[in-house]
């Protein structure tokens, strides 16, 4: 059976914008990924204890998506006072964190972290995102964009 899903281009846009005494400055930043047939948009909670959020794997299947075809991650905290730590664990078993505020978001649009080791610095892949809510479990927002 041939897909009858056509390939399109996914554009995300970022609007930076501020004014200092009377004068208004403004930057707006696109980013283009041609060629994506596949998107994933949901909403969960994370809890005080980790919570697995987003699998890379080898192929799409229940819960994972295909690392080779991932072009872009945003995840959202939507809670309005906790915060999410978020851990990137790559495929070394090395992880790195990074806190969520609330009402902030996260972009990847590389599936690569940096790994330093006796002073020489390495990228690897991302094997799993989890989160971890600060003080009570609050919602956070998972946009996957794959070609």
């Amino acid at each position: 059976m041939a897909t009858t899903v056509s390939k399109t281009t996914f554009t995300s846009k970022i609007v930076e914008s501020i004014t200092i005494n009377g004068q208004q400055q403004q930057v707006c930043t696109s980013l283009s990924i041609p060629n994506v047939t596949d998107y994933s948009h949901r909403i969960m909670s994370v809890a005080t204890s980790a919570t697995t959020l987003l699998t890379l794997s080898t192929a799409d299947a229940g819960g994972a998506v295909d690392k080779a075809r991932l072009q872009y991650v945003r995840l959202t905290n939507l809670d309005d006072t906790n915060n999410i730590q978020l851990t990137f664990a790559l495929t070394s078993n090395h992880t790195y964190e990074v806190v969520l505020g609330p009402k902030k978001s996260h972009m990847l649009t590389h599936k690569q972290g940096d790994v330093t080791t006796g002073g020489v610095v390495t990228l690897e892949d991302i094997a799993s995102i989890k989160g971890l809510s600060s003080t009570a479990a609050c919602d956070i927002e998972i946009f996957t964009v794959s070609t």
